[in-house]
Protein backbone atom coordinates (compact mmCIF):
# COMPACT_ATOMS: atom_id res chain seq x y z
CA UNK A 1 0.00 0.00 0.00
CA UNK A 2 1.30 3.29 -0.96
CA UNK A 3 1.73 6.77 0.47
CA UNK A 4 0.25 9.30 -0.57
CA UNK A 5 2.09 12.52 0.52
CA UNK A 6 -0.31 14.98 -0.69
CA UNK A 7 -3.12 13.66 1.73
CA UNK A 8 -0.51 13.57 4.37
CA UNK A 9 0.56 17.08 3.93
CA UNK A 10 -3.55 18.35 3.32
CA UNK A 11 -4.27 16.13 7.36
CA UNK A 12 -0.86 18.51 9.09
CA UNK A 13 -2.46 21.53 7.81
CA UNK A 14 -5.82 20.76 8.34
CA UNK A 15 -4.78 19.77 11.83
CA UNK A 16 -2.17 22.89 11.98
CA UNK A 17 -5.39 25.51 11.26
CA UNK A 18 -7.33 23.00 13.74
CA UNK A 19 -4.92 23.59 16.77
CA UNK A 20 -5.05 27.50 16.21
CA UNK A 21 -6.87 29.85 18.46
CA UNK A 22 -7.60 33.20 17.41
CA UNK A 23 -9.80 35.99 18.95
CA UNK A 24 -12.58 37.43 17.19
CA UNK A 25 -15.33 39.91 17.98
CA UNK A 26 -18.80 38.58 18.42
CA UNK A 27 -21.29 40.45 16.31
CA UNK A 28 -24.25 38.37 15.89
CA UNK A 29 -25.76 35.26 17.80
CA UNK A 30 -28.08 32.68 16.34
CA UNK A 31 -29.98 29.32 16.42
CA UNK A 32 -30.45 27.18 13.44
CA UNK A 33 -32.90 24.18 13.17
CA UNK A 34 -31.59 21.23 12.35
CA UNK A 35 -33.08 18.45 9.95
CA UNK A 36 -33.53 14.89 10.75
CA UNK A 37 -33.92 15.44 14.39
CA UNK A 38 -30.67 16.75 15.11
CA UNK A 39 -30.39 19.36 17.76
CA UNK A 40 -30.51 23.02 16.75
CA UNK A 41 -27.29 24.30 16.35
CA UNK A 42 -25.83 27.74 18.25
CA UNK A 43 -23.75 30.18 16.35
CA UNK A 44 -22.03 33.37 16.26
CA UNK A 45 -20.71 35.19 13.45
CA UNK A 46 -17.35 36.50 14.32
CA UNK A 47 -15.22 39.50 12.50
CA UNK A 48 -11.76 38.59 12.65
CA UNK A 49 -9.83 41.39 10.57
CA UNK A 50 -11.98 41.64 7.54
CA UNK A 51 -13.53 38.76 8.16
CA UNK A 52 -17.27 37.39 8.72
CA UNK A 53 -17.00 33.71 10.18
CA UNK A 54 -19.47 31.33 11.86
CA UNK A 55 -18.83 29.19 14.29
CA UNK A 56 -20.27 26.74 16.43
CA UNK A 57 -20.74 26.67 19.96
CA UNK A 58 -22.00 24.33 22.88
CA UNK A 59 -24.99 25.30 24.78
CA UNK A 60 -23.28 26.99 27.76
CA UNK A 61 -20.43 29.01 25.92
CA UNK A 62 -23.62 30.12 23.60
CA UNK A 63 -25.54 31.68 26.43
CA UNK A 64 -22.39 33.11 28.42
CA UNK A 65 -21.20 34.91 25.07
CA UNK A 66 -22.87 38.39 23.82
CA UNK A 67 -22.74 40.46 21.35
CA UNK A 68 -19.34 42.78 20.91
CA UNK A 69 -17.78 40.35 23.36
CA UNK A 70 -14.34 39.23 22.12
CA UNK A 71 -13.78 35.26 22.43
CA UNK A 72 -11.33 32.65 20.77
CA UNK A 73 -12.38 30.13 18.29
CA UNK A 74 -10.76 27.79 16.14
CA UNK A 75 -10.24 28.71 12.57
CA UNK A 76 -12.73 26.55 9.73
CA UNK A 77 -10.93 24.81 7.39
CA UNK A 78 -12.12 26.32 3.85
CA UNK A 79 -14.43 24.78 1.61
CA UNK A 80 -12.44 23.14 -1.23
CA UNK A 81 -13.25 24.87 -4.84
CA UNK A 82 -12.99 23.91 -8.04
CA UNK A 83 -11.34 25.17 -10.89
CA UNK A 84 -13.55 24.86 -13.08
CA UNK A 85 -11.34 27.03 -15.89
CA UNK A 86 -8.15 24.44 -15.44
CA UNK A 87 -10.08 21.59 -15.47
CA UNK A 88 -12.26 23.21 -18.97
CA UNK A 89 -9.03 23.79 -20.56
CA UNK A 90 -7.14 20.71 -20.37
CA UNK A 91 -10.43 18.74 -21.18
CA UNK A 92 -10.22 20.41 -24.55
CA UNK A 93 -6.34 19.84 -24.59
CA UNK A 94 -7.06 16.21 -24.18
CA UNK A 95 -9.77 16.22 -26.83
CA UNK A 96 -7.89 18.30 -28.93
CA UNK A 97 -4.61 15.75 -28.60
CA UNK A 98 -6.53 12.49 -28.98
CA UNK A 99 -8.44 13.40 -32.13
CA UNK A 100 -4.93 14.66 -34.06
CA UNK A 101 -3.16 11.36 -32.05
CA UNK A 102 -6.21 9.50 -33.65
CA UNK A 103 -5.64 11.22 -37.08
CA UNK A 104 -2.01 10.63 -37.09
CA UNK A 105 -2.44 6.88 -36.34
CA UNK A 106 -5.10 6.07 -38.75
CA UNK A 107 -3.64 7.91 -41.48
CA UNK A 108 -0.32 5.25 -41.06
CA UNK A 109 -1.72 2.59 -39.89
CA UNK A 110 -4.79 0.84 -40.95
CA UNK A 111 -7.18 -1.96 -39.69
CA UNK A 112 -6.43 -3.86 -36.00
CA UNK A 113 -3.34 -1.49 -35.61
CA UNK A 114 -4.87 1.54 -36.41
CA UNK A 115 -7.66 0.85 -33.65
CA UNK A 116 -5.25 -0.52 -30.90
CA UNK A 117 -2.67 1.90 -31.26
CA UNK A 118 -5.78 5.09 -31.45
CA UNK A 119 -6.99 3.49 -28.52
CA UNK A 120 -3.47 3.14 -26.62
CA UNK A 121 -2.81 6.76 -27.02
CA UNK A 122 -6.36 8.11 -26.41
CA UNK A 123 -6.09 6.21 -23.43
CA UNK A 124 -3.03 7.40 -22.45
CA UNK A 125 -3.70 11.10 -23.30
CA UNK A 126 -6.73 10.52 -20.64
CA UNK A 127 -4.73 9.43 -17.86
CA UNK A 128 -1.96 12.39 -18.37
CA UNK A 129 -4.84 15.03 -18.73
CA UNK A 130 -6.59 13.38 -15.07
CA UNK A 131 -3.20 13.01 -13.78
CA UNK A 132 -2.37 16.76 -14.57
CA UNK A 133 -6.04 17.58 -13.24
CA UNK A 134 -5.39 16.01 -9.85
CA UNK A 135 -2.43 17.89 -9.20
CA UNK A 136 -3.57 21.37 -9.69
CA UNK A 137 -6.73 20.77 -7.79
CA UNK A 138 -4.88 18.63 -5.11
CA UNK A 139 -2.02 22.14 -5.15
CA UNK A 140 -4.75 24.39 -5.29
CA UNK A 141 -6.11 23.05 -1.98
CA UNK A 142 -2.89 22.80 -0.22
CA UNK A 143 -2.16 26.55 -1.28
CA UNK A 144 -5.67 27.87 -0.04
CA UNK A 145 -4.69 26.00 3.49
CA UNK A 146 -1.27 27.56 3.63
CA UNK A 147 -3.02 30.80 2.87
CA UNK A 148 -5.82 30.51 5.66
CA UNK A 149 -2.80 29.55 8.12
CA UNK A 150 -0.71 32.62 7.30
CA UNK A 151 -3.37 34.33 7.56
CA UNK A 152 -4.31 33.20 11.21
CA UNK A 153 -0.98 33.40 12.13
CA UNK A 154 0.09 36.86 11.05
CA UNK A 155 -2.58 37.78 13.94
CA UNK A 156 -1.16 35.85 16.85
CA UNK A 157 2.54 37.02 15.87
CA UNK A 158 1.53 40.82 15.96
CA UNK A 159 -0.27 39.98 19.34
CA UNK A 160 2.78 38.26 20.74
CA UNK A 161 5.42 41.10 20.04
CA UNK A 162 2.67 43.31 22.06
CA UNK A 163 3.05 40.89 24.96
CA UNK A 164 6.92 41.25 25.32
Amino acid sequence: MGINICALQEKRLVDRLHSLKVKGEVIEKRRMESFGGRPERKIVVVKFKNRIIETNLDDAEFERTEIGEQIWFSPPVPDRDPCNCHLFVWLIVAIIAGALAIWAITTHFHGKTATILSLTAAGWISVIAWARICSHEQGKCLRDLEMEIDFFEADGDDKQGEQK
